[in-house]
């Protein structure tokens, strides 16, 4: 069963790519270029998953995920920091932020797919 999935990311390739590949899975994307989009979009869209790149301008990926934590009381809710930085202080900081999960960048399809199929088995015990 597809998933409603949020993508926040600036470059617009990798945004683009990512979503396709999702759709072609059966999940229902839509995508956000910065955070303040995001936030709205986490209202009108009201994903259950957040692919939330850390490095956006402005608000970054951590401000962006304090923020979706604060403005809504959703526990099923998952955010999955993406980053090009994948040492522990780095995974350590997105927990810290509110982030259920650090995906190293780039994402290859496999390991996204994996991940989200675990989220499906999780949700199932």
């Amino acid at each position: 069963m597809g998933r409603r999935i949020l993508i926040v990311e600036d470059n617009s390739d990798i945004a683009e790519s990512l979503g396709t590949f999702l759709a072609m899975d059966g999940h229902t994307v839509r995508l956000a270029q910065d955070g303040a989009v995001a936030l709205e979009t986490l209202h009108s869209f009201a994903p259950e998953v957040v692919l939330l790149d850390i490095g956006l301008p402005g608000m970054d990926g951590y401000q962006v995920a304090r923020r979706m934590r604060a403005e809504t009381s959703r526990k099923d809710l998952i955010i999955v920091a993406m980053s090009g930085y994948g040492e522990e202080q780095h995974r350590r900081k997105s927990l810290e932020a509110g982030c259920d999960d650090h995906l190293v960048k780039p994402v290859q399809p496999d390991t996204l797919r994996s991940f989200l199929n675990r989220l499906g088995t999780a949700a199932k015990s």
